[in-house]
């Protein structure tokens, strides 16, 4: 029993001394860290470049509409599928894009009401519920009696590539997934003349 100290002693010596799998050991302590920090770089760039396209939908689309002096639905409706197509590749959620019409009075409650509408949502085309003359927001540096806006929202839910990992621990959930959501709206003056009209909406 008297030795048992010094067995112990020389045993821990040699543990000390053994390098053999020390790399093992390394990397298992290495690997999860930069396993975390690669998904992490990816899925921040792809985030930031989508919400970026979501920007360009609104832009893109508020600029057709505006070079355009009168329109019908079937005009829209293409230039609304021309936003959704900036996104290529991304499809795992489709966008909303909705175009507004507004005719714009600062005495009115909100600053507009609406002249027209067009959206496309879940690949199908509807008025967005917007009924003309109803009273809808202008911003109050756009409030200029008697002229003529076109509003553009943009809308997005974000499914991060690495969803499998994260699950619905960021942003909101939606269908049992956790989307994070993106939006971008735009407000454009037509550029041909004081107002576009739409022949059939």
């Amino acid at each position: 029993m008297r030795h048992a100290p010094t067995r112990i002693r020389r045993l821990l010596q040699s543990w000390r001394k053994d390098r053999r799998g020390a790399a093992a050991i390394e990397f298992a302590l290495v690997v999860p860290i930069m396993l975390v920090m690669y998904l992490g770089t990816i899925e921040i760039s792809a985030g930031v470049s989508i919400n970026r396209k979501v920007s360009r939908v609104a832009s893109t689309v508020a600029d057709l509409v505006t070079q355009q002096t009168t329109v019908t639905k079937n005009d829209l409706n293409g230039i609304l599928e021309i936003g959704e197509s900036i996104l290529f590749p991304y499809t795992s959620d489709q966008p909303t894009i909705t175009i507004t019409a507004i005719n714009v009075k600062s005495s009115w409650p909100q600053g507009g009401k609406v002249a027209w509408a067009r959206r496309l949502k879940d690949g199908s085309f509807d008025d967005a519920g917007l009924n003309k003359n109803t009273n809808t927001w202008v911003p109050v540096n756009l409030r200029i009696d008697d002229t003529f806006l076109i509003r553009v929202d943009a809308e997005l839910d974000y499914i991060p590539i690495v969803n499998w990992l994260i699950g619905d621990t960021v942003g909101t959930k939606k269908n049992g997934v956790g989307v994070i959501e993106m939006s971008e709206r735009y407000f454009l003056r037509p550029r041909l003349g004081a107002a576009i009209d739409c022949s059939n909406c």
